[in-house]
């Protein structure tokens, strides 16, 4: 066995990794100098070499760099048992969630680290709550990292009035009392009671209203906090199919799978259903919208949401260029209006943006990170180096007929012109062309875990280049570009939206097929929301409530546009 305080050959577990020292703790160097007498640090000082630290200088900043790391190991190792953030902002390191996970008997589920340390640090209180609608909110927020509004499906359904039942009075439901005296039909009117026939003479919805109100709701729209209260539960519902829609029906003995379209499912008392906002993608109605400065000013360009910089000596395709970088600082892509021709022999960045209008390059390269862009328009000719290297972007049209194009994680919609082209993980609608001339294909390159029009049919193995397949050519014969068959896919998504630039554009729907919503190489969605993980978050929060909710109930998951934007003020 190895000695004690020794890790043997077998301990592959990752150990607390040396954090440089917080801006809250103290440099050891810096104490260790102010700690000797003045005239050793003057003569230290006299010493110094260009750099303007003497020989003692240096020594002690080599023992202050080695404390500096013990301080750190040890602070990580206090709060490493706490997988919740500690009142400073520390906690665990990620690798120890399992571990954590496997002391407490939970199952992490969730696709983010946000949500698996929510999932540990709230155990104990949801087993205390399991099955309640308060649990079942909570998790589906924590896991899913989305605004959840919960319905109970006994209440949605249509029961017989029972005369023993006792009635909350009007005023708990934020309503007036019946004024005195009632008739029958007023004291029908009583929001307690289970009412099935809607009155016509009122609407029911949601309404804006003070946080201290008998009856307030709080929830999030939009990014915005707002406490709202159902006016006129018995009225005919103003948005059919919504949260706001609490009308009763009759059983619904359809049974839809965990995730359904507005109306469909929740009127059965073993379900449980869930309204949540539908992602509004990188076309965000939410999003600042700025115009394209002058090329000639990009140097002196400020802006809190958006910044510039100009990297010099980047190398691309063998040549040291400039790089340019636009960044969008903002949750959402900042939206930048107004065509823009680059003729600068450079390579140009941008990230976190959504490019509104058209984008002309004549030469250089063009890189794509979590943005949109309407219309790419790039004229280098360039075969080796990617002229187009896009990843977790929106494309409605991309042409660069003369150039190689390499995309992960992008969905491009209407038009797709490359020299050559290599994709990963992708959803390409349009098929692929090389130029506008004639219906070749792109002469080479590789598409695994994509979806495609058209998967070719198998090349020819004793002459790779006969033309056996019509649709796959490239000058007259079989184009050198590699589909693999057995992981990309033609099965047609279906979007929230298809047109470019209102939210939700891109984003796949619940409906999609299964070859889509798990396609990926790593078991997630295809396309330009990879990496949001919006299949992922709402198979989790499916997961993680099959654990919680009574034997035999069910979740339901069910997108509603009315919770992307406030609700009216109330009166």
């Amino acid at each position: 066995m190895p000695a004690a305080g020794h890790r043997g050959p077998d301990a592959a577990t990752p150990g607390v990794q040396p954090v440089s020292t917080p801006t809250s703790d103290p440099r050891y160097a810096e104490l260790l100098r102010a700690w000797l007498p003045a005239v050793w640090r003057e003569r230290d000082a006299e010493t110094a070499d260009s750099s303007g630290q003497g020989d003692l200088d240096k020594l002690l900043g080599a023992f202050g760099g080695l404390l500096d790391a013990f301080r750190a190991t040890i602070a990580q190792r206090r709060v490493d048992p706490f997988p919740d953030a500690q009142a400073d902002g520390r906690h665990c390191q990620p690798w120890l969630l399992p571990y954590i996970a496997d002391l407490l008997d939970v199952r992490l589920v969730s696709p983010d680290e946000a949500g698996r340390r929510a999932e540990l640090a709230s155990a104990v209180a949801w087993r205390q709550r399991k099955g309640t609608r308060v649990a079942v909110e909570q998790i589906a927020e924590a896991v899913g990292q989305f605004e959840v509004e919960v319905h109970e499906g006994w209440k949605r359904v249509a029961l017989t009035p029972r005369v023993d039942r006792p009635l909350l009075p009007e005023s708990s439901y934020g309503e007036a009392p019946v004024p005195e005296p009632a008739t029958p039909a007023l004291r029908a009117g009583h929001p307690g009671l289970p009412a099935t026939t809607p009155d016509l003479r009122q609407g029911s919805r949601a309404l804006r209203c003070a946080p201290d109100h008998p009856a307030a709701h709080t929830s999030t729209f939009g990014g915005q906090r707002a406490s709202w209260w159902q006016v006129h539960r018995h009225g005919v519902p103003c948005l059919p199919g919504s949260y706001q829609d609490v009308s009763r029906r009759t059983v619904d003995l359809r049974r839809p799978p965990g995730e359904a379209e507005l109306g469909i499912g929740p009127y059965h008392p073993r379900r449980v259903p869930l309204f949540l906002p539908p992602p509004e993608g990188h076309c965000s109605a939410h999003a600042l919208s700025l115009n394209w400065p002058p090329v000639a000013s990009w140097d002196g360009f400020t802006h809190e949401k958006l910044r510039y910089r100009r990297e010099e000596g980047y190398r691309w395709n063998g040549e040291t260029v400039v790089r340019h970088v636009w960044t969008g600082l903002d949750s959402v892509p900042v939206k930048l209006r107004g065509v823009l021709q680059l003729d600068e022999r450079a390579v140009y960045r941008f990230e976190n943006l959504w490019l509104d209008n058209q984008l002309k390059v004549s030469q250089g390269a063009v890189e794509l990170d979590h943005c949109a862009a309407r219309q790419l328009h790039i004229g280098t000719a360039e075969r080796l180096a990617p002229v187009v290297a896009a990843r977790a972007s929106l494309l409605r049209k991309l042409e660069a007929a003369r150039g190689l194009v390499q995309l992960e994680y992008v969905t491009v919609l209407d038009t797709l012109l490359a020299e050559r082209l290599n994709a990963s993980d992708c959803i390409l609608m349009p098929p692929l062309r090389k130029d506008l001339a004639d219906n070749d294909v792109p002469e080479a390159g590789c598409v695994r875990h994509s979806r495609l029009w058209y998967l070719p049919l198998d090349a020819d193995p004793l002459d790779p280049e006969l033309p056996n397949d019509p649709n796959w050519l490239a000058q007259g014969l079989r184009s050198a570009l590699c589909a693999i068959r057995t992981n990309c896919t033609t099965a047609h998504p279906v979007f929230l939206n298809t047109h470019f630039g209102q939210p939700g554009c891109g984003v796949l729907h619940p409906a999609s097929p299964a070859a889509i919503q798990g396609g990926a190489e790593d078991g997630g969605e295809l396309g330009a929301y990879h990496e949001d993980r919006h299949v992922l978050r709402r198979r989790a929060v499916l997961d993680k409530l099959a654990e919680v909710l009574p034997a035999g109930t069910e979740a339901l998951l069910i997108l509603d546009p009315t919770l992307a934007c406030l609700p009216p003020q109330g009166h």
